[in-house]
């Protein structure tokens, strides 16, 4: 009975889901290995905390599969909560568990790679001068061009100036 107040006392006090996602592996690995035979606090504390992990887990396979629909301070979140995770939540078994940690890191890289991209994205929208130069080349290209197509429309190349 006392580690049943000790595990309540702990998620009470998780606050934060960082703090959710440390104690993730005991509940997640304790959760599958003894589904039949738990008490009624243990399963109300068990199942409250992959309540709040599969939120996050759900946001981030979201956020890796749709690029730019996360911003990037949520993309390195998403990706550290993953990281700091250790164990499996899903599966049993040491070759699907390999697979499932495997998978969640190459998640988390996903998601990280980017938020990369996004800054570079920002960046090369926003600050690059070299885009910018291009840009004002290809402008002036176009009004030159656009000049001479007047001109020759309008007979106004064999004009003396």
């Amino acid at each position: 009975m006392k580690s049943n107040c000790s595990t309540l006392a702990l998620t009470a006090a998780a606050l934060s889901i960082r703090s959710a996602l440390s104690f993730a592996p005991t509940s997640s690995t304790h959760h599958h290995s003894t589904t039949t035979t738990t008490t009624t606090t243990t399963t109300s504390s068990s199942t409250a905390l992959p309540a709040v992990i599969n939120k996050d887990f759900g946001r981030a396979v979201t956020c890796a599969e749709h690029f730019g629909m996360c911003d990037v301070d949520e993309l390195v979140s998403l990706a550290d909560k993953l990281d700091d995770l250790e164990g499996c939540v899903y599966e049993d078994g040491k070759e699907m568990c390999d697979k499932e940690e495997s998978d969640r890191r190459d998640i988390a890289e996903t998601l990280r790679m980017s938020a990369e991209l996004q800054l570079r994205m920002d960046y090369l929208k926003k600050a690059n001068l070299f885009v910018e130069d291009v840009h004002k080349e290809l402008e002036m290209e176009q009004v030159v061009s656009s000049w001479d197509e007047y001109k020759d429309k309008h007979g106004m190349g064999l004009g003396l100036w």
